[in-house]
């Protein structure tokens, strides 16, 4: 495409990892910098456009599952059986809905922002998430083999399906999609596993291993007191096994919140099926009571302070705060989570390991006992709990057959109702606690499972999330006739190209209201964003606001609007995704299109 007069717009783009800020919330874009395409600070009135007040009213949605006392689903309850609070202070229940979730309805799906073909609310997602790097390869080779005859219930819901997997980042092997057999084939040709993905297990072997080693040289060496002496490199050997399973842990929940941001665009709901082999909430927990309890057991004041040091390095190796910020994420963005724990029934610890002795050197016993083999799989399986307590979802556990897991997941979403109401406390970014209650006399015997807390996102959040799921899901919506063109990529350092990104908006998409001296000015909102999928990258997402038409606007030039944005980028295939937003009528185009870098001649 001839580019033509174009403006410079000015923000710039720079290259990021595939990844969340630490506390789990999702990318907050910044505004441009002053330049030609700046958005003024001045109000309308000063700049000489015209004024429109325009009131932004949300409704915020709570899915709710309810159960009778054998976790059966209840169904046919009203709007007026709920009680809804928010912060501890009653809501009037606005919208009540009980979503069909066993009446599969016809139409094509566009897999993008709207989700639905116009008929009724947008239909339940389904994403079956593998976090291969938690997940033994034997756990995931034989939930995989179960998957077809597994999801055979959900072919009668109202969905669409997707499948993700966690390697070195978030993969998204098949987008949102109606066609399920789709999913099924693309997880037939998974791997087995990848070598990194190594089970805890193993580390708790090598640490039990290691302390019975320090345990038994220091019995063997004169003037060596057991566990004393040894003390600081018994905790070292525990520390050890305690910062590898937080770290795994720490990853799979960066992985589980660029999943959930990726799914932020989506309309509607959307029900995440987590594979893994458990996510310790108190990472080191087996190893250190193994410490204290069989190798060093209490038997002079010294060891009791020594105990005491150990049950500071469990309580500080808490990850319950980390997952938290991982359930709040999902929760403002509509996302239920089922945990799936891959290991099935758990049995005793099975370590394998040839013990050179009978006793340890104070008489404990050097095996794991059964509370310990208790401890390290119940730790296993409470991060899953709370992934799914937090969001409204359940952990589907203790068993080998997924068959069996899957139809309870099957039953909870097809059984769901929305409870909607005005946010007219307006707090953005503020995260709030709902509580959802029956009334007197449809609580008795049922259970009530719900999201518990929501937050309200800035403008600017919502359009980059948009964006982002356009970016790896697909599904473009282009009202505005949004276009782009590509030149540049000229060397800028090494490894590194300045690629021109041009937006092209036709002239008559833009509203224009009147301005002083009879000129006409519209304001377009511009953010974009690169993507590369194979090496995990993303551009960090800038937005800026441009005005068009009328005086100091960028001016029309053969019928459109024409906007160029140099961003650097490494080699690679890209998917650069722009999005337009007419600040009048509040119109949204999100436009893709694919680039390699550098540019090869034409």
């Amino acid at each position: 495409m001839n580019p033509g007069a174009a403006a410079t717009v000015a923000f710039a783009v720079t290259l990021a990892a595939s990844a969340l800020p630490a506390d789990g919330q999702s990318q907050r874009p910044a505004e441009a910098a002053e330049g030609p395409g700046d958005a003024s600070a001045a109000s309308p009135e000063e700049r000489g456009e015209a004024f429109r007040d325009v009131v932004d009213v949300e409704v915020v949605e709570i899915d709710v599952f309810v159960a009778d006392r054998r976790g059966r689903p209840v169904r046919g309850l009203k709007r007026d059986d709920f009680e809804l609070r928010v912060d501890g202070r009653t809501v009037e229940v606005s919208n009540f809905v009980e979503l069909p979730g066993n009446r599969a309805t016809r139409g094509a799906v566009n897999p993008g922002r709207s989700g639905g073909d116009g008929a009724g609310p947008p239909p339940l997602t389904v994403v079956f998430y593998l976090d291969d790097l938690n997940t033994h390869p034997a756990h995931r080779e034989r939930l995989l083999r179960q998957l077809e005859e597994a999801v055979e219930p959900l072919r009668r819901t109202n969905a669409r399906f997707m499948l993700a997997a966690f390697e070195d980042h978030v993969r998204i092997l098949v987008p949102p999609t109606r066609d399920l057999d789709a999913l099924l084939e693309a997880a037939a040709i998974r791997p087995k596993g990848q070598k990194d993905a190594v089970p805890t297990q193993w580390g708790r072997r090598k640490a039990v291993r290691d302390m019975l080693r320090s345990d038994e040289n220091c019995a063997l060496t004169p003037m060596c007191e057991p566990c004393v002496d040894n003390w600081g490199e018994l905790m070292g050997i525990g520390r050890t096994f305690a910062y590898d399973e937080w770290s795994r842990v720490d990853v799979a929940a960066d992985g589980l919140a660029d999943l959930v941001t990726t799914l932020a665009g989506v309309a509607g709901r959307k029900a995440v099926v987590h594979v893994s082999s458990g996510l310790p909430q108190q990472p080191g927990l087996s190893a250190f009571t193994y410490l204290v309890d069989q190798v060093c057991p209490s038997i002079n004041s010294e060891i009791i302070r020594n105990h005491n040091e150990a049950s500071g390095a469990m309580r500080t190796s808490n990850v319950a705060g980390r997952l938290n910020l991982v359930s709040a994420h999902a929760n403002a963005n509509r996302v239920t989570i089922f945990t799936l724990d891959a290991a099935g029934l758990r049995a005793s610890s099975n370590l394998g390991i040839s013990f050179p002795v009978s006793r340890t050197a104070l008489g404990g016993r050097p095996e794991p006992s059964p509370r310990n083999d208790m401890l390290y799989a119940t730790n296993a399986q409470d991060g899953l709990f709370l992934l799914a307590d937090e969001t409204g979802g359940k952990a589907l556990l203790n068993s080998n057959d997924m068959v069996d897991l899957l139809h309870d997941f099957a039953e909870d979403v097809s059984n769901t109702y929305s409870l909607g109401f005005l946010l007219t406390d307006r707090r953005p970014t503020q995260v709030r606690q709902v509580e959802v209650r029956l009334v007197s006399g449809k609580a008795k015997a049922r259970s009530v499972r719900y999201r518990r807390s929501f937050r309200e996102k800035t403008l600017e959040e919502r359009l980059a999330e948009q964006l982002m799921s356009a970016a790896y899901l697909g599904g473009e919506e282009n009202p505005l006739g949004a276009s782009l063109y590509f030149t540049g990529s000229e060397t800028v350092q090494q490894g590194s190209y300045g690629l021109i990104v041009g937006v092209v908006v036709p002239e008559q998409s833009a509203t224009l209201l009147p301005g002083p001296a009879g000129s006409r000015q519209g304001r377009l909102r511009l953010w974009m964003l690169a993507v590369e999928e194979d090496q995990g990258f993303r551009t960090t997402v800038r937005q800026t606001i441009a005005r068009v038409g009328g005086a100091g606007g960028v001016p029309a030039n053969s019928g459109t609007y024409r906007f160029e944005v140099d961003i650097k980028l490494p080699e690679g295939d890209y998917t650069v995704a722009v999005g337009v937003r007419d600040e009048t009528s509040g119109l949204v185009s999100l436009a893709l299109d694919a680039v390699t870098v550098p540019l090869v001649p034409p």
